[in-house]
């Protein structure tokens, strides 16, 4: 993209956002990308971002069937006590497979040049539909994020089937023993193949884990990703 058209872009970010206070500290902003199918997003500013300096990010991916809303609050709190900004794009269609996801990778980059956001430090992760997805643009967009954590995936068979051409994005794995709709089968199976390519994957099994997000892994993750940085 023309510098001239990137700038037009990222003022038209800024013009459609809305900002409220969020009761964690900082504010949540509610935007939406031009000229993209879909395109809108939720980012939390954490009060920490008044100093200046710049910030890691996370970018969340919903569910099937779910909003920007959820994947924000999964995050928001500790995200404000570790000063992250938090993204969280809508998909196009009710979930992420199947349709033009290209607007992620737009808005990441539209954030990381309105906002104090290291683009070293952005972690992608997703839950569920949003975990799957988290391989496929983790993979597609390589230069765009420091390491990936799918939570409640599976590894889409058009990934499964190129790791070898893939990048070797660090990853960190979340699922619960007992899913009945990602068995957890299917993600030791991903993991194997993934460390069979060489792969840094990170594996972490909840006993008695359902299907969804675990708020008390949310620390764990970003530990795992806050050590990335000091190798």
């Amino acid at each position: 993209m023309h510098r001239r058209c990137l700038a037009f872009a990222l003022s038209s970010v800024a013009a459609l956002t809305m900002a409220a206070d969020s009761p964690e500290g900082g504010e949540v902003i509610s935007g939406k990308l031009p000229h993209a199918l879909e395109g809108r997003y939720l980012l939390f500013v954490p009060a920490q971002a008044k100093a200046g300096q710049k910030l890691p990010m996370i970018v969340a991916l919903h569910g099937a069937g779910g909003k920007p809303e959820g994947s924000l609050r999964w995050w928001q709190a500790i995200a404000a006590e570790r000063g992250y900004f938090v993204l969280a794009p809508k998909s196009n269609g009710g979930t992420w497979p199947g349709a033009d996801q290209s607007h992620v990778g737009r808005i990441v980059t539209a954030m990381e040049r309105e906002r104090p956001i290291d683009p070293k430090r952005v972690l992608l992760t997703g839950v569920s539909d949003g975990g799957a997805w988290t391989y496929v643009l983790g993979f597609q967009n390589p230069n765009l994020y420091a390491g990936i954590a799918p939570i409640s995936a599976i590894l889409p068979r058009a990934v499964a089937g190129a790791l070898r051409m893939q990048p070797k994005l660090p990853i960190h794995v979340v699922h619960g023993a007992d899913d009945r709709i990602f068995i957890v089968a299917r993600a030791r199976e991903a993991v194997r193949a993934l460390q069979a390519e060489r792969y840094a994957v990170t594996y972490v099994e909840v006993s008695g884990g359902k299907h969804g997000f675990f708020r008390d892994k949310a620390g764990e993750i970003l530990d795992w990703f806050e050590k990335l940085q000091k190798h």
